[in-house]
Parts: C-alpha cells; structure tokens; sequence
C-alpha cells in the first residue's frame, strides 16, 4: 500500500487478515514482508520481544506517535486471543481522521511557503521594472544638467 501512512497500512493488513478468517499474527508477518522503513523495523522488534516473551512496554514508550502505540497494544491483546476487530475498526477510523487532519495542516501552510519564490525571485524583477526607467531618467539628467 503505496502512500499510505504504516500504522494504518499495518490496520489494514491484520484486518483483511481476521476477514480472511486467519489470525493476527499472519496479517502482521504479511505486513512485515510488503513494507520497508522505520515503522516495520519497529513492529518486526515488539514481534520478536512477544515470542520471547518479553516485555513490550519500554519499546512502545520510544514511539512518539499515539496511534502507532495503541496499535501495537491492541495487536498484542489479539496475539494472546482477544477479538479485535471491533476496536481495529474503530482505530482505523481514528487514524484516517488523523492522517485528514495531518494533510489539511500542511495544505493550510501550502500557500505561505509558496509565497517564498515569489518574494525571492519575483518582487525583485518587478522592482527592477519599477525603478528602472526612474533610475535612467535620474542618471540621464545627472549628465545633461
């Protein structure tokens, strides 16, 4: 899943998955197989800290982010037999309203960064049209005065 932000692309995964009628775990490790990057890398150690049967709390208190958090919690309560998947549709409907949230944000700052070439590269030349020709003319009267 191109494009789309990997706690909810791992959502997604584990919950096709339960659809499926397979448990958590398979949607997890099919997850940890398609997807590259930072928050993978960070699933695939709270995975190997579960099988050895470890605690988890420290890893996931590393992780900034609230939804990924959560996520792995209730990951982790699916791994020991609960259902999940009422609370994963649920999140899912969380993160989406998180990831609009996000977007609209940076559409919102869009327009004052793109204020800065006009301001760069733009006002300038307009300048130089501007006073140009008052500069001509004041140079031309400085000679024939």
């Amino acid at each position: 899943m191109e494009c789309v932000a990997p706690p909810l692309s791992l959502l997604l995964t584990v919950k096709r998955s339960l659809e499926k009628g397979q448990p958590a775990k398979n949607g997890i490790l099919n997850y940890l197989k398609k997807e590259e990057g930072d928050f993978p890398l960070l699933v695939s150690k709270w995975l190997a800290h579960l099988q050895q049967g470890q605690v988890t709390h420290e890893l996931l208190r590393a992780e900034k982010s609230i939804h990924r958090r959560v996520l792995l919690q209730l990951l982790e309560r699916g791994l020991r037999g609960e259902s999940i998947y009422t609370p994963l549709s649920q999140l899912e409907d969380e993160i989406i309203e998180a990831c609009n949230h996000e977007l609209a944000q940076k559409l919102a700052r869009l327009p004052f960064l793109l204020l800065i070439p006009l301001l760069l590269f733009q006002f300038p030349a307009f300048l130089l049209l501007l006073f140009g020709p008052l500069i001509q003319n004041f140079f031309h009267s400085l000679e024939g005065g």
